[in-house]
C-alpha cells in the first residue's frame, strides 16, 4: 500500500491500467490450495476434494454478481481495461470498467479439446490467450512444442504463466515472436518459483484470480517491482487494445472515456465503496444493494474483496 501511495503522489496524471489477465468472476473467493505443486492440473485436482465447501459457498453468489466485484477490484487499484480469461457476459456492457472480449482464447491444453480449432478461428488482427507451461513438471516444460507442433505458436500468440518453459523453450517463443503475460504471485503461491523470459520477449502484468493471488494489480505491480509499461503500453500492445487517451488515472479518481468513475470527492450519482488497503472511494455501481444481494447468497455479513474486507459501503 505504502508503495501504491508513492507511486501515486509521483503521478499527477497517468494512463489508465491494463490488468491482462483475470479471472473476474473468482472475485469473492478466498485463495485455494497448500502449494507448491508440480503443475495447475494438479493443483485444480486437490481443491475440488480439499476446498469443495468453499468452492460450493462462493458459488452460491449469482456469477453475474461475482464479475462486478470482479470488476469494482479492478476498479479501486485504477484499472481501466480488464483482460477476462473467460467466455464475455452481458454485464459486461454495464461494467464498472471496460472488459477486454477481441481476442481468441482457449483455456489451456489440459483442459480444453481443441486448442487448434479455438486458434484458427480467431481472426488473424486478434490476439490469442492461453494458458501455458503452468507448473514446473515436464508437461508444462514440453507445453510450448507442442502448440508450436499444432501451428498455434505464433506473433499472435499470448502464453499466460509459462513458469515451466526452459531455455529451448524461451528461445522458441522468441523465435515465434510470441508474447507472455505475468502473474508472479499466483505462480509463486502455486509453484514456488515464477517465470524467466529473455528480454527479446514482449512481457505484460496480470493478477490472475483471488484464489491463488489475493489482493489487485497495485499488489502485483508492488511484488515483481514492475514497470508501468507493463500495464499500460506493452499490455495493450500485446493484447491489441486501442490507444485509449481518455482513460486515466490521478491519485484521486478514474476516468473512463472522460466520465469519473471513482473520485474520493461525493459526487451525485456515486457510492461508497472501501475495503481495507485502499483508500474509500465513490464508484458508479449501487453498491449497498450489491453487498445484501452477495450477503444473503453468503449466508454471512462479512464479504472479502480479493481477501481484503469490506469496510464501509
Amino acid at each position: 500500500a505504502r508503495w501504491a501511495r508513492h507511486i501515486c503522489r509521483m503521478l499527477e496524471k497517468t494512463p489508465g491500467l491494463i490488468n491482462a489477465h483475470d479471472h473476474l468472476h473468482f472475485a469473492l473467493f478466498p485463495r485455494l490450495g497448500r502449494g507448491p505443486y508440480e503443475d495447475a492440473a494438479a493443483w485444480a485436482r486437490d481443491i475440488q476434494h480439499s476446498e469443495e465447501e468453499q468452492i460450493s459457498l462462493h458459488r452460491r453468489v449469482p456469477k453475474e454478481l461475482r464479475l462486478v466485484w470482479g470488476g469494482l477490484r479492478n476498479l479501486l487499484a485504477g484499472v481501466t481495461e480488464v483482460c477476462h480469461h473467460d467466455e464475455p457476459h452481458p454485464i459486461f456492457e454495464t461494467f464498472p470498467i471496460r472488459v477486454w472480449t477481441h481476442f481468441g482464447w482457449a483455456h489451456s491444453l489440459d483442459f480444453e479439446e481443441d486448442v487448434a480449432a479455438k486458434f484458427r478461428t480467431t481472426p488473424t488482427d486478434q490476439a490469442f490467450v492461453i494458458h501455458l507451461g503452468e507448473g514446473v513438471s515436464e508437461r508444462a516444460r514440453r507445453e510450448v512444442f507442442l502448440l508450436d507442433e499444432m501451428g498455434a505458436l505464433t506473433e499472435r500468440t499470448v502464453l499466460v504463466h509459462a513458469v515451466g518453459l526452459d531455455a529451448e523453450g524461451w528461445s522458441l517463443v522468441a523465435k515465434r515472436g510470441a508474447s507472455v503475460i505475468w502473474c508472479p504471485r499466483s505462480n509463486h503461491f502455486l509453484f514456488g518459483r515464477t517465470m524467466d523470459p529473455p528480454p527479446q520477449v514482449a512481457v505484460a502484468l496480470g493478477t490472475d484470480s483471488p484464489i491463488t493471488a489475493e489482493g489487485d494489480l497495485l499488489d502485483e505491480m508492488a511484488f515483481a517491482n514492475a514497470p508501468l509499461s507493463m500495464v499500460t503500453d506493452t499490455a495493450r500492445q500485446i493484447l491489441r487494445i486501442p490507444h485509449r487517451p481518455d482513460d486515466y488515472v490521478t491519485p484521486q479518481e478514474v476516468v473512463i472515456a472522460g466520465e469519473v468513475v471513482r473520485s474520493s470527492v461525493p459526487r451525485d450519482g456515486l457510492h461508497l465503496l472501501h475495503i481495507e488497503g485502499r483508500p474509500p472511494a465513490y464508484v458508479r455501481w449501487n453498491i449497498s444493494g450489491l453487498v445484501e444481494q452477495t450477503q444473503e447468497a453468503l449466508g454471512s455479513t462479512e464479504i472479502r474483496l480479493a481477501g481484503r474486507r469490506l469496510l464501509q459501503y
